[in-house]
């Protein structure tokens, strides 16, 4: 594929959503950015919400987005289990994708999707927008400069109070809903963006409501090994401790703890503020104000922060334009070792998405929700579950 033009790249939205809408804000702020396209599982809407945005056209199902001539990337932000069949249609037609978080709802979905983005040769990226804010970007920069020496512990929180009802999208299992995918990701993703997502232990507890979805949830993380070999190299402890609540407001911070100082940045999902802390000095705040809406005409949003996607617009317009296929700071690998962590974590808590969760996915689930007494007997039983498919997991 072709680089894109870094004078112009040409944007398509997929999804009519709140969360689309205020992606369109962004792009209104974002130089070169221009929204070409939207589209909507119905024209009607599709056309509001182009009216709403000022897009050149408008389309009334994802397909025939993907076969508009004049897009050269699509943001997907359609519900969560929406992604993986809309972001496949996209690159399938040869389009470049920046598909919001989580890029899907199990690793099985995300592998495919990397797979065919190089099958294609296009760019895909998971839409992990804080890692694109200043805010974030100074605090990496200076972890790395040793400012605060080793990291040694994350600790990271996010957390917003919500009624608990089949209804909404956040307590619906059929859309995808529950903490972990839609607020968890970003505490796990504070530790991922300084020690990757592939941690050596992962222990997790929740809450599930009657929906079945997973309200509140807290995840311990341990990197590397503890080992007597580990400590004669010495090696420094990796531990991560995260917070997330869909039924109350958290303080919304993540804690970088070194052995020299700490950073903590402020809100864990869109930070605009930088603390920070070396030992024996006096603490630093650094403000990473956003840019100024009324001064380059964009219109009113409808979540915290949300005119910073312009940061990650930024980036891929930057990335198009060298002709990569994938985002540096989160590649596809990570991508893929998060959609695996997720699964993890899923099982432990016993959430099941009927939808898109595979056999084994479902029968791990099950299991580890059984008294430890009652495991031998289930894992018979699975096995013989198996073998009676005929080996198949799905």
């Amino acid at each position: 594929m072709a680089a894109v033009s870094t004078r112009e790249t040409r944007w398509g939205v997929a999804g009519a959503g709140l969360i689309s809408g205020d992606f369109c804000e962004a792009l209104r702020i974002t130089p070169g950015a221009k929204l070409v396209a939207v589209a909507a599982r119905s024209l009607a809407k599709a056309k509001d919400f182009a009216a709403k945005h000022d897009a050149q056209r408008s389309h009334g199902s994802y397909a025939a987005l993907a076969a508009d001539p004049s897009v050269d990337i699509v943001y997907v932000g359609v519900i969560h289990p929406g992604h993986y069949e809309c972001a496949r249609v996209m690159l399938a037609a040869g389009k470049h994708v920046l598909c919001e978080k989580p890029m899907c709802m199990n690793a099985g979905e995300v592998a495919s999707l990397v797979a065919l983005a190089r099958e294609k040769r296009v760019f895909l990226m998971e839409g992990l927008w804080s890692r694109f804010f200043p805010a974030t970007v100074k605090a990496l920069e200076l972890m790395r400069a040793g400012e605060i020496g080793d990291v040694v512990e994350v600790i990271s929180d996010f957390g917003f109070a919500s009624k608990v009802s089949e209804a909404s999208r956040l307590y619906n299992l059929e859309m995808g809903g529950g903490g972990l995918l839609d607020i968890g990701i970003y505490c796990l993703s504070a530790a991922g963006f300084i020690w990757g997502c592939a941690p050596s232990e992962v222990r997790a507890l929740g809450w599930k409501e009657p929906t079945g979805a997973d309200s509140c949830g807290v995840i311990a993380l341990k990197y590397g090994s503890d080992s007597a070999s580990a400590r004669e190299h010495g090696r420094q402890p990796r531990i991560a401790s995260l917070t997330y609540s869909m039924r109350t407001q958290t303080r919304e911070v993540t804690l970088y703890q070194g052995t020299k100082g700490r950073l903590s940045l402020w809100p864990t999902h869109c930070p605009t503020q930088l603390v920070v802390e070396v030992d024996g000095v006096a603490p630093l705040t650094l403000d990473f104000p956003l840019p100024d809406a009324g001064a380059r005409s964009a219109g009113p949003t409808s979540f915290v922060n949300s005119l910073g996607f312009t940061y990650e617009i930024a980036r891929v317009q930057q990335l198009l334009g060298a002709g990569a296929t994938e985002c540096p700071e989160w590649p596809l690998q990570t991508s893929l070792e998060m959609a695996r962590l997720l699964d993890s974590i899923r099982v432990q808590l016993g959430v099941i998405y009927p939808r898109t969760d595979s056999f084994l996915v479902r029968a791990r689930a099950l299991v580890h929700a059984w008294p430890f007494s009652s495991r031998i007997l289930a894992a018979l039983a699975l096995l013989l579950a198996f073998a009676r498919r005929g080996g198949r997991v799905v």
